[in-house]
């Protein structure tokens, strides 16, 4: 019964530990949406530190792209589909000690808390110079 007293304490944590990132205009979203993200992993990891979302993208609704700040990129992979995502202007993520881990965390865009399974460093430096291209770039589909 001691435990029980811990339970509203630790939901409440849990819920401070959500971030999200303010809205922003559709056309930000819509300009990265045709960049294929698997082209520019550089390695798997357990987990990445989060303090607040810097920018965030998704193009499919099993994964979501994630901006810790301008300079690091994450593609994060989900349990199955996450219909929130869709039409989402805005996205939170569940950390623990100002951890995101896979197998531990979640997505939560409108009302759908979408299972984190993998987690992927992506190269932002490329992806960040393929945003500034021109949109007749051989990366964007027609």
């Amino acid at each position: 019964m001691r435990h029980v007293k811990w339970i509203p304490f630790l939901m409440a944590a849990s819920l401070a530990a959500c971030a999200q990132q303010p809205a922003r205009p559709s056309s930000t979203q819509h300009a990265s949406t045709t960049i294929d993200y698997a082209r520019y992993v550089q390695d798997t990891v357990p987990w990445f530190q989060f303090a607040s979302l810097y920018d965030w993208n998704s193009n499919r609704p099993d994964s979501v792209v994630v901006w810790t700040n301008p300079r690091q990129a994450y593609l994060l992979s989900l349990a199955g589909p996450c219909t929130g995502l869709q039409g989402a202007f805005t996205i939170g993520l569940t950390s623990h000690t100002g951890l995101v881990s896979s197998n531990r965390d979640y997505v939560i865009a409108h009302r759908d808390r979408c299972a984190i399974m993998r987690i992927q460093r992506l190269d932002a430096r490329a992806i960040r110079a393929l945003r500034t291209q021109p949109k007749s770039s051989s990366e964007t589909q027609h």
